[in-house]
């Protein structure tokens, strides 16, 4: 009887144990990114997604951060989340531009993503003022200067002329 008490507490300690070793805390298998956003009319309805995902048991929970602020993304808001990414619909410049942080979370831990920042890039108009008449000797060199537009941010673009 004895014997059998034993085998019974050993097999239970070994039954602990191996579900002891699923248990972790998160990690991350992928981390967002930054995300340069162009400013045109024809792109305003764009969405923004930053993804975040992690591994870890139990499975994680996912939280999010602007500027060190948390998000809560609530029905009606522009932002909305579907297992690590977040989604900005709607995007307004002044109030989503910034450094966003993944939070993942189960009962082992926490942990938090590299930053990722949203910047809006804009490319103004060329001045179109005229300019006074310029004469050089044919094979000589010259320099005409000229002010770059307003701008933000380093999206290429083809351009057509």
């Amino acid at each position: 009887m004895m014997l059998l008490w034993k085998l019974l507490v050993l097999k239970s300690l070994m039954g602990c144990l191996a579900e002891s070793s699923v248990l972790q805390s998160p990690v991350f298998t992928k981390q967002p990114g930054s995300i340069v956003f162009p400013v045109d009319s024809q792109e305003n309805n764009r969405d923004v997604v930053f993804s975040c995902e992690a591994q870890g048991s139990p499975s994680p929970l996912y939280r999010w951060k602007l500027n060190g602020t948390a998000i809560t993304p609530k029905s009606g808001s522009h932002y909305s989340l579907s297992g690590g990414n977040l989604r900005i619909s709607h995007l307004n410049k002044d109030q989503d531009a910034g450094t966003y942080q993944c939070l993942a979370s189960n009962s082992f831990g926490t942990i938090v993503s590299r930053e990722a920042s949203l910047t809006f890039a804009y490319l103004g108009n060329f001045k179109t003022h005229r300019r006074n008449s310029v004469s050089v000797r044919e094979g000589q060199g010259v320099v005409l200067l000229c002010g770059p537009p307003s701008h933000s941010g380093a999206v290429l673009r083809n351009v057509q002329g």
